[in-house]
């Protein structure tokens, strides 16, 4: 059985580990790592922002597997998640996702849901769209392609 769990300032470490990872930079707008202090002042502000939600995917002995935040932005949440790469290509983000989705849903019903996703990850393409996504359009930033799906919380 897996549940998420709030994010809290006690998991600045696993948080910091799982955004310098190498595969997660070499995906990343930003390659360069992401420094220590930077990330902390971060997460702090991120967690005292109340249009902010950062939740962390747990299993039933208490291992992290992902992490997933959904930022406010106007009338929809925007999208983020990563999962730790001993737990990758299980199935997680499906269900990181579907978790947290059905989490924000419960304290916004109307709301609406936004991911941009490098055009290059089909794994989180698939997931998108097997939870019912729509691609609304295709973004350059920063020389990188990425589709944005979008969803509303009714559907």
């Amino acid at each position: 059985m897996y549940n998420l769990r709030k994010a809290t300032i006690d998991d600045a470490q696993l948080l910091f580990d799982w955004t310098n990872d190498y595969e997660v930079r070499a995906t990343a707008v930003i390659k360069k790592k992401i420094e220590w202090d930077e990330h902390v002042n971060w997460l702090t502000n991120k967690l005292q922002n109340n249009q902010s939600h950062i939740y962390i995917l747990i299993d039933d002995n208490n291992e992290n597997i992902g992490v997933i935040r959904f930022d406010k932005n106007n009338d929809a949440f925007v999208i983020s998640y990563s999962i730790d790469k001993l737990h990758r290509g299980k199935g997680m983000g499906y269900l990181i996702l579907q978790f947290g989705i059905k989490k924000i849903l419960k304290k916004e019903p109307q709301c609406k849901f936004v991911a941009s996703v490098q055009t290059n990850n089909i794994a989180s393409i698939k997931i998108f769209e097997k939870l019912g996504f729509r691609l609304e359009k295709t973004e350059v930033v920063k020389e990188h392609i990425f589709n944005i799906y979008c969803k509303d919380g009714n559907e």
